[in-house]
């Protein structure tokens, strides 16, 4: 029993080592197979070998056969196995990402992408796809109803593809000769060798893309080879043609170092009829990589293709060439923003300055998907747009062209409800192009790169250097087209398509003008001292409509807001012991520019602090440190005359007596104020108060009332007022509007000429002057205090039996005001007045 056993066991041995040996075998055909690119035969090695073992090596080339092959299915359950193991690496997840879209598992493929960027995030190709899946709803629906497709009934149940308009019909690249006496069978797919084929394609009507088809039939015998012969082009007369074909050379195959049989781009003449002579090798053609797929621009200087030579960014890169007297140049590689790692393949240059290619590296549905750009010259390209279905499916879709209308034509495709593998679909649009332009509405300029959405199927573009997009839309309907960019406000037009022809262009302006951007900032300062104030309430009103706005200023007294348009403001800045401070009009209706309101406030404090007591200190009282009559042209320090800053006359210093002077060559007579426009400037003074005499006296304390000058002076023994006080009595009115709640004292004095009785009457009626100014001109009464101070306010030495100057005189016949508090907290009538008739006995028996 233990013989039988070991003998048992050693058949177990002996079949063992047999078997390894067979499989062994067999997957060193199998990869012959694929070295020589015959992978139906490797499919059916590979897959006797995984019925028998668990082979890594084995599955991983058996998922690749079958994604070379175009079979979805079986590829994704391979790759679903290779992911899984040990020797799985990051591109067998792209490949498995693959396959799940193609066969329409959309989210599970976008996890497999993901997982392929995390591990190779350098590869803008498992970028583009890992968006492709967001995009997928935008892509299905982008142009629903914008195409219609037709399948074709001359294609056979194998690969019909590559259509190009020749003459009245196409020349297309087909598999469908099995006539050949000596069968002649290409191993990738086991199916013949391509060759090209014509068929007639009348109009059917009037109607684009409508056509009867006749009977395909060889094209040119004499361009047709034993391998492979397809994706041609033509000249724009017809007298020259591109076409791919293997490399074979006068009846030579040529093969690359690796025994590769490539692809390469030939042209020959027409020689009349179906006659095609001088077949030549374009020059950078190679036997070490594929040259395939041309396309010629409508001049014929351009000739655009894809290769996989050395230095590109993937597969199949897309490669332009120029001819230069007669000459073919070096090829330029389109970029990386077009190429990706995978295969850009099949362009279709249209007259219209439009390059069509096909790839399975930009955002897609899956497999190839046709792509669009503009051709912006010198080597720039517009962006990539993505045709969407149904031209494009989760299936490969390539070789499109379009007629010269651009509003129908034929492309190729593997979906699904084909006669065979890849079929020729004609498609015809049922929309008209809307041509949108968003331009700067004040220049007139095109704007690039503004962002365009269209309401009607949600898609988004982006405008080029031209300001332009083209979209397709639907016939009989009307959308928004919704335009934005950066700086500048958005707008929105209409397009309608209604009432017009098919492929009728319609053109939709939107301009955009520039989103004005309004501020005003300022800070808030005390009149007095020059220091910013800290917690002082800013507020802005608007015409507008909308709440005020308010802020609290910090310790460097600044503030800011921002400003709509077509609207006016007032900023107003109050703060405690303060008379609030306010610019009206400050308005950005008109404004066309961006502008910030520079505007600072200045707001008079009402209490003497120990900063202004400071600050009076270090002022002369006569202005002469900083004389204004410097900026006529008047010298100070040198000149025997000056203007007063007070009266605003000129004054003779040896005399002190008014004098005239000339400035830019004008007169001013003595006594008269500057008020030419040419020394304008001069009159600065005049339009803000200053503070008064009372306190430059020395005896000011902290807390009291602060005194006001106002620019109001009297003739002598006259009350009456001048009209030069117009201005500041307008100046006052005007504070007390911004101040709505504070009771003034308006205290006026005389100079000391007459009796103290007649000049405390005196100043009284002055005081009482500008307190009927003030109401007549809307001032409530209750608000005012009129206090006459006589001479016992002087602000020089002009005192009783003084010499003085007239103009020393004049300085004490003035007015100030000064606040005596605020509504509510000040009684009016409890203010003592002097009398209006006072007796006035002579001192008897005074000692003086």
């Amino acid at each position: 029993m233990n013989m039988n056993k070991a003998i048992f066991t050693l058949l177990l041995i002996t079949f063992s080592v047999g078997s390894v040996v067979a499989q062994s075998a067999k997957l060193k055909r199998a990869q012959q197979y694929m070295d020589d690119l015959n992978y139906t035969e490797a499919i059916v090695l590979y897959n006797q070998i995984l019925e028998k073992n668990d082979n890594p090596d084995a599955k991983i080339n058996i998922a690749d056969c079958y994604r070379k092959v175009g079979d979805a299915e079986n590829a994704e359950y391979w790759y679903g196995q290779v992911v899984q193991s040990a020797d799985a690496e990051p591109i067998h997840k792209l490949f498995y990402g693959q396959m799940l879209q193609r066969n329409g598992k959309c989210d599970l493929a976008k996890e497999w992408y993901e997982a392929y960027v995390e591990e190779v995030p350098d590869d803008l190709r498992g970028q583009y796809l890992v968006k492709a899946c967001d995009y997928e709803e935008e892509l299905m629906s982008k142009n629903a109803g914008i195409f219609e497709i037709k399948h074709l009934d001359f294609n056979s149940n194998l690969d019909d593809f590559g259509p190009t308009y020749f003459k009245d019909g196409l020349v297309f690249a087909s598999e469908r000769d099995k006539g050949t006496a000596i069968k002649r069978v290409h191993s990738w797919t086991g199916n013949p060798f391509l060759e090209l084929y014509y068929i007639d394609a009348k109009p059917a009507g009037e109607e684009c893309g409508v056509f009867e088809f006749g009977r395909p039939t060889k094209f040119a015998e004499q361009l047709n080879s034993k391998f492979h012969d397809a994706a041609v082009a033509f000249s724009d007369d017809e007298k020259q043609i591109f076409f791919t074909r293997n490399n074979i050379v006068k009846g030579k195959t040529g093969k690359s170092d690796d025994g590769t049989v490539k692809l390469k781009v030939f042209t020959a003449e027409s020689a009349g009829e179906d006659n095609w002579n001088n077949i030549e090798s374009l020059p950078f053609n190679s036997d070490e990589y594929s040259v395939a797929h041309p396309t010629l621009t409508q001049d014929g200087d351009r000739l655009f293709f894809a290769s996989d030579m050395p230095g590109g960014f993937g597969g199949m890169d897309l490669y332009v060439s120029e001819r230069e007297s007669g000459r073919w140049g070096p090829p330029l590689n389109l970029g990386p923003s077009i190429n990706t790692e995978g295969n850009e393949v099949f362009p279709f240059y249209h007259k219209d300055g439009r390059l069509y290619f096909s790839s399975d590296g930009h955002i897609g549905l899956g497999g190839l998907d046709i792509y669009q750009m503009e051709d912006k010259g010198e080597g720039e390209w517009g962006d990539i747009e993505n045709l969407g279905y149904p031209i494009n499916s989760i299936s490969d879709d390539f070789s499109v062209i379009f007629d010269e209308a651009g509003t129908c034509g034929f492309f190729a495709s593997d979906r699904e409800g084909g006669a065979g593998r890849d079929d020729i679909y004609s498609f015809r649009k049922t929309a008209s192009p809307v041509n949108v332009f968003v331009y700067d509405e004040e220049t007139g300029e095109p704007i690039p790169g503004a962002t365009v959405v269209d309401d009607c199927t949600g898609a988004t573009m982006t405008t080029g250097e031209d300001g332009k997009v083209i979209v397709d839309m639907k016939m009989d309907q009307c959308c928004n087209f919704a335009a934005s960019k950066e700086a500048y406000l958005d707008n929105e037009k209409e397009g309608c398509t209604k009432d017009v022809p098919i492929g009728e262009p319609v053109y939709v302006e939107i301009p955009l003008s520039k989103e004005l951007s309004f501020d005003i900032e300022g800070v808030v300062f005390d009149e007095t001292t020059g220091l910013p104030i800290e917690g002082a309430t800013v507020t802005l009103t608007s015409d507008c409509g909308k709440e005020p706005q308010s802020l609290v200023t910090d310790n460097t007294g600044s503030y800011y807001f921002k400003l709509d348009k077509e609207c006016c403001y007032v900023v107003r800045g109050e703060a405690t012991d303060y008379l609030a401070d306010e610019a009206k009009d400050q308005c950005t209706r008109g404004i066309t520019e961006t502008m910030t309101l520079q505007v600072n406030l200045n707001l008079k404090p009402t209490k003497v602090t120990p900063e202004l007591i400071e600050s009076m200190a270090n002022e002369d009282p006569q202005g002469n440190e900083t004389d204004p009559t410097d900026m006529a042209g008047v010298d100070n320090a040198d000149s025997p005359i000056y203007r007063d800053p007070v009266t605003g006359m000129y004054i003779d210093r040896e005399t002190n007596q008014p004098a005239n002077i000339v400035v830019d060559g004008v007169t001013y007579d003595k006594g008269k104020k500057v008020t030419e426009e040419g020394v304008a400037a001069l009159e600065e003074d005049d339009k803000s108060f200053e503070i008064g005499p009372s306190t430059a006296n020395g005896n000011v304390e902290t807390g009291e009332s602060v005194a006001y000058l106002l620019h109001i002076y009297y003739d002598f023994d006259q009350s009456y007022l001048r009209a030069e006080a117009e201005p500041e009595l307008t100046n006052l009115k005007e504070m007390l509007e911004m101040n709505p709640d504070v009771i003034v004292e308006i205290g006026s004095h005389t100079d000391s000429r007459g009796s103290y009785s007649y000049n405390r009457r005196l100043s009284q009626r002055r005081a009482e002057s500008v307190v009927r100014w003030l109401t007549t001109n809307g001032i409530e009464r209750n608000r005012l205090v009129p206090v006459g101070y006589g001479e016992s306010r002087n602000v020089n030495d002009c005192k009783n039996n003084i010499p003085c100057s007239e103009q020393e005189h004049q300085l004490n016949r003035r007015t100030e005001f000064r606040i005596l508090g605020s509504k509510g907290e000040y009684d009016v009538r409890k203010v003592s007045q002097p009398k209006a008739n006072p007796r006035v006995d002579a001192c008897e028996g005074c000692p003086f």
